[in-house]
C-alpha cells in the first residue's frame, strides 16, 4: 500500500504515526482554471497498530511556506478522529467556570416585563463573562425593584442591626440605593441578612458603573 506523504495522529497510538492508504477520492481543479486546488479523500491505516482513520489532503496555490529560504507548497493533512487540543490554562480556567458557575435564567411569574428583560440580560452578562455589565445590571436590578415596591427612603444600619448616626447624632435616614435598600427591610420585604449582601452588591455595581472595574470573579472561585 502507498504511504500517506505525512504523519497524521492516530486515536490508538495517542500520536502521529506513519499510515499507509487503503483506498483514495480525489478531486482537483481544471488545468485551464484560474486558481489550482486538489483534494484528496483517503481512508488510510496506522503502520504501527493497524487502526483505520479518515484523512483529507487538500492543497491550492496558496498553501504553502518558506523552508530554508525557498517557498515549498505544502498540503494540509487533517486526520478524524482529531488530535486532542492541548488546553492552555486560561481555556482550562475557563472551560471549569463555564461547567461550574454556568448560570440558566430562572422564570419570574409576577415580575415585570422590564425588570424580567433586565434580569435575563444581566444573566447573560454573567454567562457571557462580561463582569461590568453584569455588576451594573445587578445594581440596576436592585434599584428597579425598590422602584416598583415604591421604597422611595430608609435608615442606615450597622452591621450589628443598630442606626447608624451621622456627624450630628441623628439617625440617616436617606433616599438613596443604600437607604432604599434598608427600606426594604425596614418594610418587610427582605430579612436583614439579605439587606447586608444587597450592600455589597450595590458596592460593586457603583465600582462597575462609576469607576469601570471589573469584578474577577476567579477570587470567589477558588482560583489565583
Amino acid at each position: 500500500m502507498e504511504e500517506l506523504k505525512e504523519r497524521v495522529y492516530c486515536s490508538r497510538c495517542k500520536g502521529k504515526t506513519k499510515h499507509l492508504i487503503i483506498t483514495s477520492y480525489k478531486e482537483q481543479s481544471d488545468v485551464d482554471a484560474d486558481f489550482h486546488w486538489h483534494d484528496h479523500y483517503h481512508i488510510v491505516q496506522c503502520a504501527g497498530c493497524d487502526n483505520k482513520s479518515f484523512v483529507r489532503q487538500y492543497g491550492d496555490e496558496d498553501t504553502w511556506e518558506y523552508i530554508n529560504g525557498y517557498r515549498e507548497w505544502k498540503d494540509i493533512f487533517t486526520v478524524y478522529p482529531e488530535e486532542p487540543k492541548v488546553e492552555t490554562d486560561e481555556e482550562r480556567w475557563k472551560r471549569k467556570f463555564e461547567m461550574l458557575y454556568f448560570m440558566p435564567p430562572k422564570q419570574f411569574q409576577f415580575v415585570p416585563e422590564n425588570l424580567n428583560k433586565l434580569y435575563k440580560q444581566t444573566i447573560n452578562a454573567y454567562n457571557s463573562q462580561q463582569n461590568i455589565l453584569c455588576a451594573a445590571g445587578l445594581r440596576t436590578i436592585i434599584e428597579g425593584i425598590c422602584n416598583e415596591l415604591n421604597i422611595k427612603k430608609g435608615h442606615i444600619y450597622n452591621k450589628d442591626g443598630s442606626k447608624k448616626l451621622n456627624e450630628k447624632n441623628k439617625v440617616i435616614f436617606t433616599d438613596n440605593l443604600a437607604g432604599r435598600i434598608f427600606g426594604l427591610y425596614e418594610n418587610g420585604y427582605i430579612i436583614f441578612t439579605h439587606a447586608l449582601l444587597l450592600q455589597k452588591i450595590k458596592n460593586i455595581g457603583n465600582k462597575a458603573v462609576h469607576d469601570i472595574v471589573e469584578l474577577d470573579l476567579r477570587q470567589y472561585s477558588g482560583h489565583k
